[in-house]
């Protein structure tokens, strides 16, 4: 029987995510460019379907780097704590990232919202403004599973033991 954990099918739609917004990306830019170099014009919805994509791309990139620990981070400085103060302080992280995920997701469901009910759409196209914007509070949404899977194995490992795999960390 096939069987996939909530961590895969999280995964998975990440990269369908990413692998959508970054076709969509690449084929429009490289259409629009072939087609300006040929005749001199382009649509006027190229630029602004091809920006939305990338902000898809962009913010469920983040959730996918919080996953597998290639974020920003200061370690070298964080190594040189004792554990148990470096656990601290990366607990500390989560908390700080789910605070401001949760400002972030909040407000940008209002967009999304105004969006949806103005009944505005992406410029010379039909495609929903509100799709568009969904991507800020999709993205947060997925980065927040994220940070709290980081920080359900920092807790998990509190007394300093480390699991094979590298150990993820948000901060």
């Amino acid at each position: 029987m096939f069987s996939i954990s909530f961590d895969g099918i999280i995964t998975r739609i990440e990269r369908y995510v990413m692998l959508l917004s970054y076709m969509t990306l690449i084929l429009i830019v490289s259409l629009e460019t072939l087609r300006r170099m040929l005749t001199g014009e382009q649509f006027g919805w190229g630029p602004d379907v091809s920006m939305y994509a990338f902000v898809w791309l962009a913010w469920f990139a983040m959730s996918a780097n919080l996953r597998s620990g290639k974020q920003l981070s200061f370690m070298t400085f964080r190594e040189m704590m004792p554990k148990k103060i470096r656990k601290a302080f990366e607990i500390l992280d989560c908390l700080i990232w789910l605070v401001v995920g949760s400002v972030v997701f909040f407000t940008s469901v209002e967009v999304v919202m105004d969006d949806f009910r103005l009944g505005r759409h992406v410029f010379g196209t039909n495609i929903p403004m509100a799709a568009a914007s969904l991507a800020v509070p999709a993205g947060w949404f997925f980065a927040m599973i994220r940070i709290m899977q980081n920080m359900y194995k920092i807790i998990r490992n509190l007394d300093g033991t480390e699991d094979k795999e590298k150990n993820l960390i948000v901060s």
